[in-house]
């Protein structure tokens, strides 16, 4: 449409037309009188369990207007309510009303026509705003509108007071975010009277409160990890040093590596953040490991042991064939190089909020020094600094558990906080294929520890470390045990924390990430001493999981592509160590570039990731274990077919993410199967299934 059509052009509003996006919702909560609120504040913000939905601050109440002013005129009358719309269950919910803990008598008692904005992945400021007043009173003579900045935290439901003011209260009028902060134009600055300055606005960065008996600890602690790598490396003489510590490592040792490398940085920072923002739902899907010990211990433990090899996918050459060892090797690669960005990066971020050091340094310094302990020590300095860091974690989990229980008001209140906002909810009923039901997390959760335990080359290398199998399977049964109970002490940690900021709200970090909650607490409520110890764990959580992962990734590479293809003149030695040290800095790379990225849930990301690269070689190793007559072009079909089928469930249907291992897995073992009875071929299966277990096995 020209300028010359808009003085005949005619506008039509249709909400009942579909073809044009619109549709009717259910109507929103009115206020106390029944009216319908005007002036009202939105702004969009993800509320608790991660869904997006329209937020509704306060608003004048048109039936409502008092006879309260001088000689009995109109004074306008502010409804505090404050609700929320959720588009994909078209419901609205109530939630606390517009005011702040410790302002003034009436300060927040409503307001209407002000401005809100989303801060962060939690916050939504709500500035200035309209109160009640005496419409007949003259413009020159009316209040200019408060300057005050509020904060509603969407997960917690409570609000607090901004210490710094807007520079002018304006009132109808937008925000626009520009550069690192934020713009606000024009608006009226008293009823009826409007201004032509612009307000520019930057969040100050947040400062934590760690001293430097904190920050000493911490340095000590790091430096340790090191000097455990300049220990070890007097031993590193040969590739099975390196490799596998040859054989050095108590089953004991083994069973808490195994624990400490899928522990990480992951499991202690963003499962307690997870709890805090959701509920109990994902509590017990550790019990699935327990379900795994004995399928790993008695099925597939064996073949690993008494096949000498280095590396899990070394089996599947013999198994199947060249193409799908590479295949292995290579998806267990790049997943491994994707858990490194997020295991460097979480650390980084909780140090850099709690402290105000740049999250580029923390994550370089993370880097350099698990990369450099890892190079010297290898397979031995990656399992003891894990044993070290399990130790030191649990017990600063089980204190920070105490002091925010305590800082809640105790046991009782804590609880009592809890059960009001249904944070202990641990079953979810009903059968949707796309929310969290418990069927579905049970399940998914079943699969996705099937792929780490059962193809994972970072925790088959623990298997093959230890002096025999006995102290393998050991090893195993101790992981499994010590993972259940402390998933659910780390939920409890979560739901504790949502208790502790609920009745002090004021102490959350306006516009911070959901996974910043357990450093945040760390760093307010720890003693100068312990809090550094604890943060000194969380790094050292996320530097046994970057060098467990590096150092597997130098293994699967010297071992099947380098020494198997013949890539170079170099020794496995040499080539283990300079891999080494070239992941480390992918990894530390990778970290970097994640900085810049808003991850709501990294814990849902992983498990993401997770089940989409692992559950297709998992369904390799179901076929080539449990069948004799699957065939390597057969398994070659099943695993490029369940890949597809990933990838179009992940970007094309709503299927819950926990199910993706599910799908992954199953569909590569029926299609692979299938495929294999069409496509047969012979080979010498002599202890290479469960079936053949007894004869020799062929090399």
């Amino acid at each position: 449409m020209d300028a010359a059509d808009v003085s005949d052009a005619t506008w039509t509003l249709d909400l009942d037309a579909p073809e044009r996006g619109w549709r009717v919702g259910a109507p929103a909560p009115r206020s106390a009188s029944g009216a319908a609120l005007v002036k009202r504040v939105t702004a969009t913000q993800k509320g608790p369990g991660g869904r997006a939905r329209l937020y509704c601050f306060s608003g004048e109440d048109p039936a409502g207007w008092s006879r309260d002013g001088p000689e009995g005129r109109r004074a306008r009358a502010m409804e505090p309510l404050l609700c929320s719309y959720d588009p994909q269950g078209d419901t609205w919910a109530l939630h606390a009303p517009l005011e702040v803990r410790g302002g003034a008598p009436g300060t927040w008692a409503g307001r209407a026509a002000g401005t809100a904005w989303p801060l962060g992945q939690a916050h939504v400021a709500f500035l200035s705003g309209v109160g009640g007043f005496d419409e007949a009173t003259p413009l020159a003579e009316r209040p200019e509108f408060t300057r005050t900045i509020s904060a509603y935290h969407t997960v917690t439901d409570t609000w607090t007071a901004l210490s710094d003011e807007m520079l002018r209260g304006v009132v109808t009028t937008g925000i626009t975010r520009w550069r690192d902060g934020f713009v606000v134009a024009s608006g009226e600055v008293r009823p009826g009277v409007r201004t032509n300055e612009v307000q520019f606005a930057r969040p100050a960065a947040a400062h934590g409160h760690l001293s430097k008996l904190d920050f000493a600890v911490m340095g000590v602690y790091l430096l340790a990890l090191v000097a455990l790598g300049l220990f070890f490396a007097r031993r590193e003489r040969t590739a099975d040093d390196f490799f596998l510590a040859g054989n050095r490592i108590p089953w004991w040792a083994a069973g808490l590596s195994i624990y400490g490398t899928q522990l990480s940085a992951i499991t202690y920072v963003a499962i307690p953040a997870k709890a805090f923002l959701e509920d109990w739902v994902f509590a017990f899907t550790s019990l699935t490991i327990l379900a795994m010990a004995p399928i790993v211990v008695v099925f597939y433990l064996p073949f690993y042991r008494r096949l000498g090899i280095r590396t899990a996918y070394e089996y599947l050459e013999r198994r199947f064939s060249l193409g799908l060892r590479l295949f292995g090797s290579a998806s267990f690669i790049l997943f491994q190089v994707a858990r490194m960005a997020i295991v460097v990066f979480l650390p980084s971020l909780a140090l850099s909020a709690v402290t105000g050091v740049n999250v580029y340094v923390c994550i370089a310094t993370i880097g350099l020094l698990s990369t450099l302990y890892t190079v010297l020590g290898g397979m031995e300095a990656v399992v003891w600094t894990d044993v070290l860091q399990v130790f030191v974690l649990v017990g600063g989990m089980f204190v920070a558990l105490f002091l925010a229980v305590q800082g809640a008001g105790g046991f009782d209140a804590a609880l009592d906080i809890a059960v009001d906002a249904h944070k202990l909810r641990a079953i979810a009923p009903g059968g949707s294929w796309t929310a969290n039901a418990s069927w579905s997390v049970m399940l998914g959760a079943m699969f996705l520890q099937f792929g780490p335990y059962t193809a994972d080359q970072a925790v088959v290398q623990r298997y093959l470390s230890t002096k025999d199998e006995r102290s393998a399977a050991r090893g195993i049964w101790l992981n499994g045990l010590v993972s259940a109970p402390m998933t659910v002490c780390f939920f409890g940690l979560g739901t504790a924390l949502f208790a502790y900021f609920k009745a002090r709200p004021e102490e959350l970090t306006v516009g911070m990430k959901n996974d910043e909650v357990l450093p945040l607490f760390v760093a307010l409520e720890l003693p100068p001493g312990l809090a550094g110890l604890v943060l000194a764990g969380i790094f050292a959580a996320s530097m046994s999981s970057l060098d467990s992962s590096m150092h597997s990734i130098a293994t699967a590479w010297t071992n099947d592509w380098h020494a198997r293809l013949k890539l170079g003149r170099a020794s496995d030695l040499v080539t283990g160590r300079r891999v080494t040290l070239a992941m480390g800095l992918v990894g530390t790379g990778a970290a970097t570039w994640m900085a810049a990225a808003d991850v709501r849930s990294l814990y849902d990301t992983f498990q993401s990731v997770l089940g989409l690269l692992i559950s297709p070689l998992a369904g390799a190793f179901v076929l080539g274990v449990f069948t004799r007559r699957a065939s390597a072009r057969g398994v070659g079909i099943g695993v490029a077919v369940a890949v597809g089928t990933l990838a179009y469930v992940q970007h094309r249907t709503p299927l819950n993410f926990m199910l993706y291992g599910a799908v992954g897995t199953t569909t590569c073992v029926l299609v692979g199967y299938l495929s294999s009875l069409a496509l047969p071929a012979r080979r010498d299966l002599a202890g290479l299934t469960w079936w053949t277990r007894g004869t020799t096995a062929a090399r």
